[in-house]
């Protein structure tokens, strides 16, 4: 179904962790990090401000693209290696992607496992947690659709050939038959396709880096509130502090957030 960019919202998803189940123990986490934006906000607004941030602190251009990514940020690694040697940049660099992010319209949402609790609760049923927090995500975006009236579709960034495939399939069940939190009628309903989209890094899709941004300070933030984890300090509580203020998902009267923008599993 083609629907213009106009009246077509999408949730654009990125993770921080991994879905195995192998070494639960040790490799804990997986969180992946939704944000909901009206795509021609997103292709008219919010792209070219986050490109013209790149171009001014990292040299952006179509021939060396630059694509924001966490952990090679924190790491000062390729072209953010002057982040980690010039702290006026650094510091400029982070009131610029927060008032971006402040400004910027958007709803989050947010979907984490402690992998290590799921296995010990489901001995023998062990969902896999990547598709587990995926089905988290499009739940609270198909009511948030149905609530509204309005349609959408779901992308997200791209792994492996094999992991791809089985979550594509994965999506696909919850749009043909549903599942305990809404029907398969709600899902196609307001989801303008049957498959899952993918993105590359290399296709520098401005939501995707704003996902990946957020998702793990966001993970921190959930592991303090249900493991009594000490507090994050430094750029990501601040980035939080807006999705709390004014981005989470909440609910539409009391304007709690656990159990629609935030979402910790197991239950």
């Amino acid at each position: 179904m083609f629907v213009h960019p106009s009246k077509r919202y999408r949730l654009y998803i990125d993770e921080t962790g991994t879905q195995t189940l192998k070494k639960a123990h040790d490799d804990r986490f997986l969180c992946l990090m939704g944000v909901i934006m009206l795509q021609q906000t997103h292709d008219d607004k919010f792209a070219p401000a986050l490109t013209a941030l790149k171009v001014d602190l990292f040299g952006h251009s179509m021939e060396t693209p630059v694509i924001l990514h966490r952990r090679d940020m924190v790491r000062g690694e390729g072209a953010f290696k002057a982040l980690s040697e010039d702290p006026f940049l650094a510091m400029d660099f982070e009131q610029r992607w927060l008032k971006l992010v402040t400004e910027a319209k958007f709803i989050a949402i947010a979907g984490a496992i402690d992998k290590d609790a799921h296995v010990n609760k489901y001995v023998v049923w062990q969902h896999d947690p990547y598709h587990y927090c995926l089905e988290i995500l499009v739940e609270r975006f198909v009511k948030w659709l149905n609530r509204h009236n309005l349609v959408g579709d779901v992308i997200i960034e791209a792994r492996t050939k094999f992991a791809d495939k089985r979550l594509k399939r994965a999506y696909s069940r919850l749009y043909e038959r549903g599942n305990n939190a809404v029907t398969a009628e709600q899902a196609q309903r307001c989801l303008t396709s049957k498959e899952l989209k993918f993105s590359r890094k290399c296709d520098d899709i401005a939501a995707i880096q704003l996902a990946d941004s957020l998702a793990h300070p966001t993970l921190r933030y959930m592991k303090t509130k249900h493991l009594n984890e000490a507090a994050a300090v430094g750029f990501g509580p601040q980035l939080v502090q807006v999705l709390l203020d004014t981005k989470f998902a909440r609910h539409p009267k009391t304007k709690v957030i656990e159990g629609w923008g935030l979402k910790w599993l197991p239950e």
